[in-house]
C-alpha cells in the first residue's frame, strides 16, 4: 500500500466517525428507547385508529372526574362568561362617521334574534349565550363542535342553528372521488384540502363505535360551521383537549377512590382470631357463608378462649406522602389542560399576591386566546349569514347592496376585574396620556362597551343635575390624588 493509498482510507475512517457522530440522541435506538418507534402516520390517519377512543374516554372522565368538570366549568366560565360574546355594529357613514341609525338597526334585530330560543336553536331550547356555551364546551371536551345554518322558515328571521356533536360526522366513511376530490372522515375536500361538503347522518347517532357506517346526507360547505383547533396541516377533525392529560385524570380519579376505601376501612377497628390448632374458637354467629363472627360493642372488653389470639387489622391510609402526590399529578394534569394548578385545584394555602398574580395573567392569556379562536372561527361566520338572512326576510330593513358596510361590527368578550385595581388603573391611565393606549381598549379588556359607560355616566349626571346632587369634578385631581398617594 502506497502512502497515498494509506492516507485517502484514514480521510475516509475520519468522515465516517464525524457522520456518525453528527446522529440525533433522540433518534438512537438504544436500550433505554429500543421500543419506542414512534409515529410516521399522517395527521388524519392518527385520529382515524384514535379518535373515537379518546373521545368516549374523555367524555367518561367528565362525567365522573371532578377536576374535568371543573376543568370545563372554567372553559365556560371564562372564555364565555355570565353575558356571552357581544356584537357592538361598527357601521360608518362613507365620511368615516358612525352611523348611529343603522347600528341600532342591526344591534337590535340582532339582540331579537340572540334573545329569543325558539330563534335561535332549531330545538327552540337555546338562545344565542346559551348557545356560545355549549358550543365551547363541547369543543373542550370532544375537540371539535358542528353546527349547522339552517334556513327556517318558521321563524322570523328564517335562521336557527343546530349544535351536533362529532359523532354525527361518521369517522369512518372515507374514499376516494373524481376530480381529485376525497372524503376523509365525513368531510369532502378538493385536493388542497378545502372542505367542500360535509356528510351527516339521516339520524340521531345512537352508538359511535358501531361498526357499521350509517346513512347519511350531502349538506354543502357553506351550511356547516366547523369548530376545532388544527394541530397539525391537513388535520380535519379536531383532538379532544384534555387528551395529554387523560391519563393523568383517570389514574388520579382510581388512586382517590381507593385511598378513601382504605380509609374508610382504616377509620373502624377489625382483626382476626387465630389458634394453632383451630379449635377453641366458636363465635357468636355465622354468615351467609358459613364463617364464624364476633361482634364487639364500643368500650367492651372480652376474654379470648384458650389457644386463640388476636391480630388487629389497622391499615394506615391515606399515608403522610399523600397530599404531595396528589400536588405533583394535578400540576402535570393542569400543564396538560393548560390552565394553573391553583384554579384547577382551589389550592391557595401556599401562594402569595405575586405569584398568584403572575399565574393569573398568564392563565388569562390562554383563555383570550380561545376567546379570539371563538369569534374567528364562530361568532364571525354565524352572524355574517344571520345577516344576509335577516336583509332577505325583511327584519332587518336596510339594503343588500350595502352588505359590506353591515358586516363591519367588533366583538367583545368577558373581561375581568383587577389584580391589583391601583397599580394597574394607574397603568391605563399614563398609558392613555402617551396615547398608545384608548378608553375603548380598556373598557374592552373588561368585557364593556365604551359607548354604554359613557351613556350610563351621562344618564347619572342628568339624574344628579334634576335632583340637585353635585358629581365629583370631572377634572383629573381626583385621579392625580391617587396616584401621589400610590407612590
Amino acid at each position: 500500500m502506497s502512502i497515498l493509498d494509506y492516507f485517502r482510507k484514514s480521510k475516509d475512517k475520519t468522515r465516517t466517525k464525524i457522520v456518525s457522530a453528527r446522529n440525533f440522541a433522540s433518534a438512537k435506538y438504544d436500550n433505554l428507547f429500543y421500543g419506542w418507534r414512534g409515529t410516521d402516520l399522517s395527521a388524519d390517519r392518527e385520529l382515524q385508529n384514535n379518535l373515537q377512543t379518546m373521545r368516549n374516554r374523555v367524555r367518561q372522565v367528565c362525567n365522573d372526574d371532578v377536576y374535568a368538570r371543573k376543568f370545563l366549568s372554567m372553559v365556560k366560565t371564562n372564555v364565555i362568561g355570565p353575558d356571552g360574546i357581544i356584537l357592538q355594529s361598527k357601521a360608518k357613514r362613507e365620511d368615516g362617521s358612525f352611523d348611529t341609525n343603522d347600528i341600532r338597526l342591526i344591534e337590535s334585530a340582532w339582540k331579537r334574534w340572540g334573545s329569543e330560543s325558539k330563534h335561535c336553536s332549531t330545538d327552540k331550547r337555546l338562545n344565542w349565550r346559551d348557545i356560545q356555551r355549549i358550543v365551547v364546551e363541547t369543543l373542550a371536551r370532544d375537540g371539535e363542535v358542528f353546527i349547522r345554518m339552517v334556513r327556517d322558515r318558521n321563524n322570523p328571521f328564517a335562521f336557527s342553528l343546530f349544535v351536533m356533536e362529532g359523532d354525527w360526522f361518521d369517522i369512518k366513511r372515507n374514499m376516494e372521488l373524481k376530480n381529485n376530490r376525497v372524503i376523509r372522515m365525513s368531510i369532502e375536500q378538493n385536493s388542497f384540502g378545502e372542505p367542500l361538503a360535509y356528510y351527516q347522518l339521516t339520524s340521531p347517532p345512537q352508538n359511535g363505535s358501531s361498526n357499521y357506517i350509517g346513512k347519511a346526507e350531502r349538506v354543502p360547505a357553506d351550511e356547516i360551521i366547523h369548530v376545532y383547533l388544527m394541530e397539525r396541516p391537513g388535520q380535519s377533525r379536531g383532538i379532544p383537549w384534555m387528551n395529554t392529560a387523560l391519563r393523568g385524570l383517570e389514574m388520579l380519579h382510581q388512586y382517590h377512590e381507593s385511598e378513601l376505601i382504605a380509609s374508610r376501612i382504616g377509620s373502624s377497628s377489625m382483626g382476626f382470631f387465630t389458634s394453632p390448632d383451630a379449635q377453641g374458637y366458636t363465635g357468636t354467629d355465622k354468615d351467609a357463608d358459613g364463617n364464624l363472627i364476633q361482634e364487639f360493642q364500643p368500650g367492651t372488653f372480652q376474654q379470648l378462649p384458650d389457644g386463640v389470639e388476636f391480630t388487629p387489622f389497622t391499615p394506615t391510609h391515606p399515608t403522610n406522602a399523600f397530599p404531595t402526590f396528589v400536588k405533583s399529578i394535578l400540576r402535570s394534569i393542569s400543564s396538560g389542560l393548560g390552565v394553573s394548578y391553583n384554579a384547577i385545584s382551589n389550592d391557595l394555602e401556599s401562594v402569595n399576591f405575586s405569584s398568584i398574580r403572575a399565574g393569573v395573567m398568564e392563565e388569562r392569556v390562554v383563555w383570550q386566546t380561545i376567546q379570539n379562536f371563538m369569534i374567528e372561527h364562530f361568532c364571525k361566520p354565524v352572524f355574517k349569514n344571520w345577516l344576509r338572512m335577516a336583509i332577505s326576510t325583511g327584519e332587518l330593513q336596510l339594503p343588500m347592496q350595502k352588505i359590506s358596510k353591515f358586516e363591519e361590527v367588533s366583538w367583545v368578550p368577558r373581561g375581568w376585574s383587577y389584580v391589583d385595581p391601583l397599580k394597574e388603573i394607574n397603568a391605563h391611565k399614563v398609558a392613555v396620556d402617551m396615547g398608545v393606549e384608548s378608553l375603548s381598549e380598556i373598557a374592552s379588556n373588561k368585557g364593556k362597551d365604551l359607548a354604554e359607560i359613557f351613556e350610563a355616566i351621562k344618564r347619572e349626571k342628568d339624574l344628579a343635575e334634576s335632583i340637585g346632587i353635585t358629581l365629583p369634578s370631572e377634572n383629573n385631581e381626583t385621579t392625580e390624588k391617587i396616584v401621589v398617594e400610590e407612590d
